[in-house]
Formats: C-alpha cells, sequence, structure tokens
C-alpha cells in the first residue's frame, strides 16, 4: 500500500505544480493544442533548411590539390620489372574547385623509340551529366609540351590504344569537358597501362 500511497502523493504534488504554472483563463484541451502546433512549425522549417543549403554548397566541389604541369599530382617510371601501370583516382569539379588534374610517366627509353601504350578514364559524374572528364596526352621534352597524335581519351571510352616517344617523358592532363548548368563534380580513375 506505500507504494501506490507514495505514487497518489507524487501525482497529486505534480498536478499542483502544473496548476500554479499554467493561465488559469487557458482551458486543458487549447493549450495543449497551441504548444504542439507551434513546435511541429519551428521543428520543420528549421531542419530543411540548414540541410538544403550544405548540400548544394559543400558536396560537388573538388579541393585544390595545387598539381600542374610543372608538379604533376604523379611522377612514375614504369618498366617491366618494376611498377607496369599507372592507377590513379582523384576529383575534379566545374564551375567552383579544381578543373584539373596532371599525371606524369616516363618509359624505358629502348632501342625503338616508340611504343604503344593503353590509356582508359572510368567516371562517375554528381551533377549536370552532360559534363565529363577528358585526358589529353602530351610528350614534355624540357620545357615544351606538344600534344600526342590522336584523339583525346573521354570518361566511359574503352581502352585507346596510343603511341608516343620513349625517348621523352608524357603528361596526362585530366580536366572538364563542358560547360555545366550547375556545379558538377567529377570522380574518375585513370589507368595509363604499356605493358
Amino acid at each position: 500500500m506505500t507504494k501506490y500511497l507514495l505514487n497518489a502523493v507524487c501525482l497529486s504534488l505534480l498536478a499542483l505544480v502544473a496548476v500554479g504554472c499554467g493561465d488559469p483563463n487557458l482551458d486543458d484541451q487549447n493549450f495543449d493544442e497551441d504548444i504542439v502546433d507551434e513546435t511541429i512549425v519551428e521543428d520543420e522549417v528549421v531542419e530543411d533548411e540548414v540541410v538544403e543549403d550544405e548540400v548544394v554548397e559543400d558536396e560537388f566541389i573538388a579541393p585544390f590539390d595545387n598539381d600542374s604541369a610543372d608538379n604533376p599530382a604523379v611522377d612514375q617510371f614504369l618498366s617491366i620489372t618494376g611498377v607496369r601501370e599507372v592507377v590513379y583516382t582523384d576529383q575534379i569539379s566545374a564551375e567552383d574547385g579544381d578543373n584539373e588534374d596532371f599525371v606524369q610517366f616516363e618509359l624505358p627509353n629502348a632501342s625503338n623509340p616508340n611504343q604503344n601504350i593503353g590509356i582508359s578514364i572510368d567516371c562517375d559524374v554528381f551533377g549536370d551529366q552532360n559534363v565529363f572528364a577528358r585526358v589529353e596526352l602530351l610528350n614534355v621534352d624540357g620545357n615544351d609540351e606538344t600534344r600526342i597524335n590522336g584523339t583525346p581519351i573521354d570518361c566511359g571510352e574503352e581502352e585507346l590504344r596510343v603511341t608516343v616517344r620513349n625517348d621523352q617523358v608524357q603528361l596526362a592532363r585530366i580536366h572538364v569537358q563542358g560547360v555545366p548548368e550547375e556545379q558538377t563534380l567529377i570522380e574518375y580513375t585513370i589507368v595509363v597501362a604499356p605493358f
């Protein structure tokens, strides 16, 4: 019995405190509805606005990684007995953010100055689906860069076989192709496979 008596006393005290703090002119039904309506409206407005603004501003911008033709993100010597291919993954974006990357590689200088290599690039595009990444290959001869003959390589195309010169360093420039109608991020993986 003591347990039930203690519960009854606590509930009575709680009811007295609630009545003492409330407005005597409000009946219980209207008071509860006002609180519920205000709480729901405030929560919906605050949560929806904050979430939408954060997603648009932050997700589709590739961070600047400070690579350039003079300072490529990758500079790899490829050989049959050592590292045989370059596989590089990164992000580019447009209009804002880092919109190009550079990957450099060199082949052994054999008796034949030309070598056939395979290049491919796969991409995931977030934003404008009409925008994609393109790879252009350049021969680097001292301070001069000349475009390698052949077409550029675009996202999703099959591996392209290209003949390059063994006596020069090769540079792959990965950049955004097209003008996006909205902020767009491209996550890509480039593969250079000479052997």
